[in-house]
Order: structure tokens, then C-alpha cells, then sequence
């Protein structure tokens, strides 16, 4: 098996190698609506699968930090293809939450790969050593590729005052659940992020852990792994996955915006790229996109650092996280729509790459954990000496 170096410098080169391929193939990839065999191909030959899989094993377990730098360079070329391989990606660390035994069981294939679905939108009803679970889950991206899903479930009501529901998260072969191909979206067309649906199937117990322990570090893979990571509360840095496309995205739309003004000609003849108001779009747009950048990294690599340090991350530390995860997208959608309302007429295709950036960021902003007005209040509340929102998760 070909071996590769997993140094920042090599993996940001092997992406920015492999990104004007995936653009070249984006269009392909939205009429197809998931991800193409090829590009997943590609991914595998220039070593960039498996990145966040845990050194026990087998896996160069590559800080968070430099495979999101991974994301940008590929969203740079296709942001569908981005958004899959980190959707992929970092189920490899989220596998890692489950028991010894559930990892054995899910890297008996050493390139086996998950897609999952996090709300609670099934019931998993207690049965002799697991559960019974059912439901129907939505926005399963990467459901083509994967063998196995993370599924979110209801399993019963918490022990507290006001009741609370339990929830468990569960690891599911792909075979026993059904796939519903229902991904007609504007936005992210080539993910395949498709719906599943589960009839009354078996889960046992040592594939799940629950909500509560994702969220005070008490998984058990705490047990099976002795890096800091895996003892961080889930959303400290599960966040950061979802919107680490989003510089990427918006330089891709960026670069096309600049590459066809320069080639664009005014009914005079003369250059669409002397027009002094294309100029300004230019230097606005790559300011936002260099922010966006700028205060997405700063954050993670602060995060990860007091993570891998064994620093406690403080309340305002995650409300600013928070904040700067969702921040960094309302900037680079800014950049793209400031571009896009400049194409005219020739940006309503669907092809053209900048309405497909546009559209793209769209839909990365429109995930739960992407979105801007929740996670602003809550900065905000803990910023002015309130507590956030009792249902927002920090």
C-alpha cells in the first residue's frame, strides 16, 4: 500500500493538486447529485482518506486543525466534493466515541466509511442487550459511499427535573436501513445527502453512546484512546467540520470570477476587468474571504491547542467558537453574492460557478450548526454575564 507524508505542507499540496480536477468535474457531480466514483478515487490515491482515523488503528490520526485546511483547498474546486470528504472525514473521530467493540467492528475494513444523521429523528425502544430502533432520517450526506451510519435517536426520557429525553446516538450497518433518494436542493447538489429510513431493527448496545456522555467526555472510546480529543465535549469542535468549506468555497467562486473578467469584453471591446466597480468587487470580496479564513483558523487552532494542552474550554471560550465558526460563513457568503450580483445575465446559468459558490454556501449555512442567529445570542448573552440559551448546545 502506497505510503504517504501527512506533514500540513504535503496534505494542503496533494488538495490544491487535486482541486481544479474536482472543479472540471463539479457540474458532472451536481447532475449526478452524489459523489462521483472517480472523485472518491482520487481521494484515496492522493492519500488524503482516513486523515482522522485513530492511530489504534491504523490511522496517522492527523490534528483537526491541519485536515480542515484539507477542506478549503478542496472546496476551492467543488464544494459538494468538499463537503463530502469532511462529512466522511470526521465520522472517522465520532467512530472513535463508540465502545472497543463497535470500532473493531467497524474498521474490520480498514477503509470502511460512515455517513450519519444527528437529529434525533428515530426511536430507539430498549430491548434485551441493545435496542430496537425506527425512524426516518434526513440529510444522510455521503449515504452512497459509506458502509455504515450515525444515527441519532430518542431512547426514553433523563432522570431530571424538568424530564429531559435521552438521547443516544447509534451505529447501524448501511444493509439495514433503506435509502431514500430524495436530494433535489438547490444548494450542495452533489452530496447526496439523502434520507434513511429504519423498520424496527436490532442495535445493540455496545454500537451507542449517549448525548450526555459526548458532551462531558465520557464516550467509550475514552477508554480505548489516549488522546485528549476524544475526552473534549463533542461540540467544542464538531462545529468546526460543517463549516470548514466555506473560505474554500468562495475563493473557488473567487478565482472564476476573476478568471472570466479578465477574458470578458464591454460592446466597446474593452476589458470587463478595467471597470472600476469589478475592480472593487474584486478587493472586497478577497478581503471577506481572507477574514473568513483568518478567524475560522485562529479559533480552531486556539480550540485545538487547549484541547490537546489539557486547558479547560471556558464558556465564553466556546460561545467565541461558536461565534466564529458561523461568523466565517455569513463573510464568505457576503463575498460570493457581492460577485455574483455582478455577473448579470450570465450568472443565471446553472453552471456557472459563481451562482454554484453562492448556492453552495447557501446550503452549508443553512445546517443546524451553521446557521448565525443562534449562535450570535448566545456570544452575545454570555458576553453581557447571561447564560445562552438553555436548548443551544455549547
Amino acid at each position: 500500500m502506497a505510503r504517504f507524508s501527512y506533514t500540513r505542507d504535503a496534505l494542503i499540496e496533494r488538495a490544491r493538486t487535486l482541486a481544479p480536477l474536482l472543479s472540471q468535474r463539479a457540474a458532472e457531480t451536481e447532475r449526478l447529485r452524489r459523489l462521483p466514483e472517480q472523485t472518491l478515487a482520487d481521494f484515496r490515491r492522493a492519500g488524503l482518506m482516513g486523515l482522522l482515523k485513530p492511530q489504534r488503528f491504523g490511522g496517522p490520526e492527523v490534528r483537526i486543525d491541519t485536515a480542515m485546511e484539507v477542506t478549503a483547498e478542496l472546496a476551492r474546486g467543488d464544494g459538494s466534493a468538499a463537503w463530502v470528504w469532511v462529512i466522511l472525514a470526521c465520522h472517522d473521530t465520532l467512530a472513535a466515541f463508540f465502545s472497543e467493540a463497535a470500532q473493531e467492528e467497524f474498521w474490520v475494513e480498514p477503509d470502511a466509511l460512515m455517513a450519519s444523521s444527528f437529529a434525533p429523528s428515530g426511536k430507539a425502544e430498549g430491548a434485551e442487550g441493545g435496542y430496537r430502533l425506527s425512524g426516518k432520517w434526513s440529510y444522510c450526506s455521503g449515504v452512497d459511499c459509506a458502509q455504515w451510519l450515525m444515527l441519532g435517536a430518542i431512547a426514553g426520557m433523563r432522570s431530571v427535573d424538568p424530564p429531559l429525553p435521552e438521547l443516544i446516538y447509534t451505529l447501524v450497518p448501511r444493509q439495514d436501513v433503506t435509502v431514500i433518494d430524495d436530494w433535489y436542493v438547490m444548494g450542495l447538489r452533489g452530496t447526496g445527502s439523502k434520507s434513511v429510513v429504519a423498520s424496527d431493527i436490532f442495535v445493540p448496545a455496545y454500537r451507542t453512546f449517549s448525548w450526555t456522555a459526548a458532551g462531558d467526555g465520557t464516550t467509550p472510546g475514552t477508554k480505548v484512546h489516549p488522546s485528549p480529543l476524544y475526552r473534549a465535549p463533542m461540540m467544542a469542535f464538531f462545529p468546526f467540520f460543517i463549516s470548514s468549506p466555506g473560505a474554500g468555497i468562495a475563493r473557488g467562486g473567487l478565482d472564476a470570477f476573476v478568471s472570466e473578467m479578465k477574458e470578458r469584453r464591454l460592446q466597446d471591446g474593452s476589458p470587463m476587468g478595467r471597470v472600476p466597480g469589478v475592480q472593487m468587487r474584486v478587493a472586497e470580496a478577497s478581503a471577506l474571504i481572507d477574514a473568513a479564513d483568518l478567524l475560522y483558523k485562529r479559533s480552531l487552532r486556539e480550540t485545538m491547542d487547549k484541547i490537546f494542552a489539557g486547558e479547560r474550554l471556558d464558556l465564553e471560550h466556546r460561545a467565541r467558537s461558536r461565534r466564529d465558526q458561523t461568523y466565517s460563513l455569513v463573510l464568505a457568503k457576503r463575498a460570493v453574492e457581492l460577485l455574483f450580483s455582478a455577473e448579470g445575465a450570465r450568472g443565471l446559468y446553472d453552471d456557472h460557478p459563481v451562482q454554484r459558490a453562492a448556492r453552495d454556501l447557501h446550503a452549508v449555512s443553512s445546517h443546524l450548526v451553521a446557521t448565525w442567529d443562534a449562535p450570535a445570542a448566545a456570544y452575545g448573552a454570555v458576553r453581557l454575564g447571561f447564560a445562552p440559551a438553555p436548548n443551544f448546545p455549547l
